[in-house]
């Protein structure tokens, strides 16, 4: 009976000593999980001028900062299970660390890193491809911390629905400095020595107005879903306030790019929302806010003129709809009526559910946008293949994919398509090396890009035809491998678990704009914490 007592104590010692380190463990890149968070998107050092660098030398230095704390807490705990337990806490934890326990999104993961070394070791620069410097520092290096954070985080992480707040606290920082940078304000001095050329092009602490858009969709997203699911009034406050900042910072940013993530922000949130008559009112007050902040900026821009930055593209779209601020207006009524009817039904102790009907509204919906992208694809055959392009009037510049298309967006893409369809197998496989596109144009093509346009161009301006050409077809399988099996598992929590939800819904807005847009070491790392952290809170019970 004591030999049993004793063997129980000892399991229980180490189950503990286990627990131990893996709260050590949480602690250590839970610190480092909110120095990315918070410190990436703020950090600067000289203004624009070294941005990106600082940027990336920032992410490396968390990352590899998070790996040496972590290996040093297994140095100490190794230590201690062999001095007290004779290893056994160690082997305990081998046994429960098998390769079956790889689940399809860390499979996808070791696929996405494993290509990128594939493809820096046939690459004829491999130096370029490693470090990614002749690009945006996303060479092999980068992807390899990428993977090592993935697994740091997804094993390691304790989750806590503020590192949410966290994130959006210093997403309001950059919307402000953003929004006034819009109307020409610079308090911290950016913009003082930057050439005039560049001025309106580079915005608030991310640079470049792609970049800095391409970031606020991460706010955006997040915001929006917690405002509608939220039911503590000071939480839902504050995430309103956050949303409104970054529906405003997104168009103030002048780029059409915004766009992309607003349209299926908005899209495809009821597919989420409708399931009660609570998220249908939150859905009519986020599209009110959206059209109300159309309007507060087409006045703000008609009131100050030269005093602001000036906005053309889609938001012009936009206003030219003489009736946009009834549109406001009727969808704030609209609001108004569906809370009022709320409060009665619950007064009457009503749930809030739909009963039966609430997937119903969802498959309407999910028609409706199918039919929407059956008709947007139908217009882009009969503009382009149909050669009938003419005939869209004023949208023709959106719906033509000419050389000019997207500030000549369609040059790049036509000629990343020339490079990929010239490669040899094995470049078609596993690509000419990461971040090597400016390579392949600056060596074949520089002559043809400045008589054709007057600059060189270093990125495809869409992450996925950029993914084919540097790390090939294998590469960008995989990479969308894991962005799919990644939202599949982060959905299946978020619907527990707000916070997660939200996740998922910024992971979809940066997807979106990817299409038109290219990964930086500025916003990728953040995306990618977002899927970690939502893979994270699946064995982390997060008080919602």
């Amino acid at each position: 009976m004591d030999q049993n007592q004793s063997s129980y104590s000892m399991e229980a010692q180490i189950e503990q000593f286990r627990s131990d380190w893996r709260k050590t463990n949480g602690r250590i890149i839970g610190v480092f999980t909110l120095l990315i968070l918070a410190g990436l998107p703020i950090v600067y050092q000289d203004y624009y001028f070294n941005i990106l660098v600082v940027k990336y030398y920032y992410y490396c230095a968390m990352v590899i900062g998070m790996a040496v704390f972590t290996v040093i807490a297994a140095i100490v705990y190794i230590r201690r299970d062999r001095l007290c337990y004779e290893g056994e806490a160690l082997r305990t934890i081998r046994r429960d660390s098998k390769l079956s326990s790889l689940k399809a999104t860390d499979w996808a993961m070791l696929a996405f890193a494993l290509s990128a070394v594939i493809s820096t070791l046939q690459s004829e620069y491999r130096y370029e491809s490693f470090w990614g410097n002749e690009g945006r520092y996303c060479g092999l290096f980068l992807i390899l911390l990428y993977t090592m954070c993935y697994f740091m985080v997804t094993r390691g992480l304790d989750f806590k629905r503020w590192y949410a707040d966290v994130f959006l606290g210093a997403g309001v920082i950059v919307c402000l400095l953003g929004i006034l940078h819009f109307f020409n304000l610079d308090p911290l001095g950016f913009k003082k020595n930057i050439s005039p050329d560049d001025y309106s092009i580079f915005v608030s602490t991310l640079g470049n107005i792609n970049t800095y858009t391409s970031y606020i969709a991460l706010p955006a997203g997040i915001s929006a879903v917690l405002f509608a699911s939220e039911d503590n009034i000071k939480r839902r406050l504050w995430y309103y306030i956050c949303m409104v900042l970054a529906f405003m910072a997104l168009i103030m940013g002048v780029s059409d790019n915004a766009y992309l993530s607003l349209f299926a922000l908005l899209g495809l949130l009821p597919l989420y929302l409708l399931k009660d008559r609570k998220g249908l009112n939150a859905y009519t007050a986020i599209l009110a806010t959206f059209f109300t902040v159309l309007v507060l900026i087409d006045r703000i821009e008609n009131a100050f003129g030269d005093r602001v930055q000036e906005i053309s593209g889609i938001f012009n779209l936009f206003t030219r709809f003489s009736g946009l601020w009834v549109a406001a207006l009727f969808l704030w009524m609209l609001t108004a009526a569906l809370h009022i009817r709320n409060r009665k039904l619950e007064q009457l102790g009503r749930p809030m559910g739909m009963k039966d009907t609430k997937n119903r509204y969802r498959y309407l919906w999910l028609g409706l946008i199918l039919c929407v992208t059956a008709i947007i694809l139908f217009v882009l055959y009969d503009a382009n293949i149909a050669g009938n392009g003419e005939r869209y009037g004023s949208i023709a510049n959106y719906v033509v994919l000419n050389d000019s298309w997207g500030t000549d967006r369609g040059y790049v893409w036509h000629l990343a398509m020339r490079i990929y369809n010239n490669f040899p197998l094995n470049h078609k496989l596993f690509g000419y090396g990461p971040d090597t596109f400016g390579v392949i144009t600056v060596e074949n093509y520089y002559n043809e890009m400045i008589s054709a346009y007057n600059q060189k161009y270093e990125s495809v301006h869409n992450e996925y035809l950029q993914y084919l050409v540097t790390i090939g077809a294998v590469g960008l399988i995989a990479y969308l491998a894991f962005l799919g099996t990644s939202l599949v598992r982060i959905v299946r929590t978020g619907l527990k678990n707000p916070v997660v939800m939200a996740f998922a819904f910024a992971v979809i807005c940066y997807c979106t704009q990817a299409l038109v847009n290219i990964s930086v070491p500025m916003v990728m790392p953040l995306m990618l914490l977002m899927i970690m952290m939502g893979i994270a809170a699946e064995r982390t019970k997060v008080n919602t």
